[in-house]
């Protein structure tokens, strides 16, 4: 069996006990005998703690501050270096050896297949997303209420010339509003589960792929579509465009591209900073790049030519703009 920090009543029913630390053995052998063990070592048991207590704090890395990680890892090489000349001295004697495992640290690849670690993140972050229900709820509700008070601005808009600037904004609204508010939730949430994919990482349990993935398989039924398909269904009708089957299936796949796009970037962000404050500011800068260079403000052809690539990042408003050019939806 395999338990966590025993209480001192179960630590006294062990005959044998293994002591592990990131897949390396510091210990293997009599329970009663452990305790002599670390002494010899140097860790000797204060009077009063459960032993099992003091076995699993030596073993532990404490990843809270770069110093204490540090400690606690010299710590657990020293102890992984003694159990290594341990079991070598009883080879050389002809006893038996006692179990050591050492998997390398050093290694790069996960010690779980992809396709294991996609359906272990996948089901765990559906989980997660559903036993938050003012999370989920939340997003649901943003997306009615944002489509029907942008909708409620936008109401039938008309076909004259106020009613042609009125639809660039309309559209604008459409394509950078929505995702805005999204950046900002997801980045939010991804800088508290980072730190989980952090520490499985270190231990080369989960990769960046499976996780990355996982996130959006788990939510794609959830959040990523039906977010963009409630907004697009309420808002493009109540501002009156185009009443035509394929064009607002367009703009329905923009909505659920500009969705992707979005969490997207927020993993980009959360990538570089680790910390909400840090994150949101680097999405923010993005997001307002992107509407200076969109091509709603300004035509492109007036940004000077080595600042032009700026409206392909993440420029899903002016695909919008290309898609939706203003004499078609008239």
């Amino acid at each position: 069996m395999s338990i966590h920090a025993p209480r001192s009543e179960i630590w006294k029913l062990f005959d044998n006990v293994i002591l592990l630390s990131r897949g390396a053995t510091l210990y293997s052998g009599l329970a009663s005998a452990a305790t002599e063990h670390f002494e010899e070592c140097g860790f000797e048991l204060p009077a009063f703690v459960n032993p099992a207590e003091h076995l699993v704090d030596l073993a532990a890395v404490d990843n809270r501050s770069e110093e204490a990680e540090q400690l606690s890892d010299a710590r657990v090489s020293q102890l992984k270096g003694a159990w290594h000349r341990k079991a070598q001295d009883q080879t050389l004697d002809g006893r038996t050896p006692p179990l050591v495992l050492d998997l390398d640290d050093n290694a790069k690849q996960p010690r779980v297949g992809f396709w294991r670690q996609l359906e272990v993140l996948t089901r765990r972050t559906t989980k997660v997303t559903i036993r938050d229900p003012m999370g989920l709820a939340g997003s649901l509700f943003e997306a009615i209420s944002l489509s029907v008070i942008t909708g409620w601005v936008f109401f039938q808009l008309g076909h004259d010339l106020t009613g042609i600037r009125s639809r660039q904004g309309c559209l604008y609204t459409a394509s950078s509003l929505q995702g805005y508010i999204i950046i900002m939730f997801e980045t939010y949430r991804l800088t508290i589960d980072i730190q989980i994919f952090d520490r499985e990482r270190s231990e080369r349990i989960v990769g960046v792929p499976a996780f990355l993935l996982s996130r959006r398989l788990s939510r794609l039924f959830l959040e990523d579509l039906p977010v963009p398909i409630i907004f697009s269904v309420v808002f493009y009708f109540m501002a009156g465009l185009r009443a035509e089957v394929a064009t607002f299936l367009i703009f329905l796949a923009l909505m659920i591209i500009s969705q992707l796009i979005t969490v997207t970037l927020s993993a980009l962000c959360v990538a570089v900073s680790r910390d909400f404050a840090g994150a949101s500011l680097l999405g923010n800068v993005a997001y307002t790049i992107q509407t200076f260079s969109c091509g709603y403000f300004v035509q492109s052809q007036q940004i000077p030519i080595y600042l032009r690539w700026m409206k392909w990042v993440v420029s899903s408003e002016l695909v919008l703009v290309s898609i939706f050019d203003l004499p078609d939806i008239l």
